[in-house]
């Protein structure tokens, strides 16, 4: 091994020791961009290049963190009045039988492990709501439960008869907690109603999107799969081509390795592996994003090239997915850049 390759592992290991600190600044080592340059096709080599000032130009987060974490029902309506201003929907309040709904999620008598939590779901709910868009595309089913808030909230906007619906993918055609249970088993049993609005499709990975999705026609989409990093920043690559330049992707477990760190440090244990893979990805994301407790928003830029630099910088903290795992990965982060350079 090189005294370059080493060098550039002891940063990483360094890197993924900082990464707590909030404000760290990454750097694109030269190996990661060469790797990416051999990695795309000849035509987007020269584009790669174009972009060589920004990708060795170490990043710091130049837009402030915007933060609205629903901390309860009874501050429901404040917390979607102030979401609303931020999304530039001021105007938006929530629909009528919105709070009942999500009461009856709250003290519904059934939690499956894995899903999202109840501030979470408050969260999402009011952002598809307040955004409206005829469809949203959803990456990682789990149980479903996701992907019916989501058709819930659409529908209060556009009722259920087609005008809106919910793609959801996931990688297993099983859930991943328990393979006698199917992906997607609760969107029939606890929302019938919704149920039509739904499309799950399985077994797909992220790349499936683009046989779902015409560039820039999604307004929001949302990613709760593989945290593992590199995996949360090749699902958002993928659907970042799919989604308008001024469109949100929410992400889930922003705070997933910070919590699981928590627990270990206080004895408590981690019902399941707990990587900082989402963590990561919204620490350093240097353009617009909301903060909404364990899920956040993120904000695409006007020119998608911006995100090249980012993927690569981001690409210097260490894998947490290894061996041919992890060589999958990076190729297909690679194979991702075609559509964005």
């Amino acid at each position: 091994m090189s005294f370059f390759c080493c060098a550039e592992q002891l940063l990483a290991q360094r890197l993924g020791r900082r990464i707590a600190q909030r404000n760290c600044e990454l750097r694109t080592p030269f190996s990661t961009f060469w790797n990416a340059f051999r990695g795309v096709s000849g035509r987007d080599r020269w584009k790669l290049l174009h972009l060589l000032p920004s990708i060795f130009r170490s990043e710091s987060r130049s837009v402030p963190e915007e933060s609205c974490a629903f901390d309860s029902l009874a501050e429901y309506g404040a917390k979607y009045s102030q979401l609303a201003k931020m999304l530039g929907r001021p105007e938006q309040i929530p629909p009528m039988g919105e709070t009942e709904f999500l009461d009856a999620m709250v003290h519904r008598t059934i939690w499956y492990p894995g899903g999202i939590g109840v501030n979470d779901f408050f969260f999402l709910t009011a952002l598809v709501g307040i955004l409206a868009p005829p469809r949203v595309i959803e990456i990682g089913t789990s149980t479903g439960f996701s992907a019916a808030i989501i058709a819930a909230a659409l529908s209060r906007r556009h009722g259920k008869d087609g005008a809106a619906c919910v793609d959801t993918i996931d990688l297993n055609t099983q859930w991943f907690v328990d393979e006698t249970k199917l992906s997607g088993f609760e969107i029939q049993s606890l929302f019938p109603d919704f149920a039509s609005m739904i499309r799950l499709h399985v077994p797909h990975d992220s790349s499936f999107v683009a046989k779902l999705s015409q560039p820039n026609e999604l307004k929001v989409a949302f990613i709760d799969a593989d945290h593992r990093h590199p995996r949360v920043l090749l699902d958002v690559l993928r659907v970042a081509p799919f989604v308008d330049a001024d469109g949100w992707i929410v992400l889930h477990d922003i705070h997933l390795g910070s919590l699981g760190k928590k627990m270990k440090a206080s004895g408590e244990p981690t019902p399941f592996a707990m990587p900082y893979g989402a963590e990561w990805f919204f620490q350093n994301w240097p353009f617009r994003k909301i903060d909404g407790g364990n899920i956040g928003a993120i904000q695409l830029p006007n020119d998608k090239r911006a995100l090249v630099p980012f993927a690569l910088r981001l690409m210097s903290l260490p894998f947490e997915i290894e061996n041919k795992a992890a060589v999958r990965a990076r190729a297909a982060i690679h194979r991702s850049f075609a559509q964005l350079l």
